[in-house]
């Protein structure tokens, strides 16, 4: 895993990432408010409990891209055909300003894994471009 990654899991457990919150009690910024939603952004808040990024689907697409990227590293593991890339998503705040530009990213997919070999499996996701959905 990427270092860049473990460094955001290890700083999200112990909630040692930038939110506003944080930046208040670091003095780097005066107000802890959610640009969103007028809540206290904490960690927490930021990561799940924004209600103002549920109703905009943010957690959705930020799941569907995670289980995006799992089943096309599977698929193309196995030698199927992937996902082809979306287009990039842009959210907006309550107010309608640009907050937050998404964007496809790719990662490159190493030539041994556990999957090499491996003919019986079945991929399927719950994605709107995925033709097989789970039962």
């Amino acid at each position: 895993m990427a270092p860049l990654r473990i460094s955001f899991l290890i700083r999200s457990v112990y909630d040692l990432l930038p939110s506003n919150a944080n930046l208040v009690r670091w003095g780097k910024k005066k107000d802890p408010i959610c640009p969103l939603c007028q809540g206290r952004q904490t960690t927490e808040h930021v990561l799940s409990s924004c209600k103002i990024a549920l109703s905009q689907g943010r957690y959705t697409w930020r799941h569907n891209r995670v289980l995006q990227e799992l089943a096309a590293i599977i698929s193309t593991a196995k030698g199927e055909t992937t996902l082809t890339n979306t287009n990039a998503l842009i959210f907006t705040t309550e107010g309608g300003a640009k907050s937050w530009h998404g964007r496809p990213v790719r990662t490159t997919i190493q030539i041994k894994c556990l999957l090499d070999g491996c003919d019986d499996w079945d991929v399927s996701a719950d994605l709107p471009e995925w033709d097989s959905h789970p039962v």
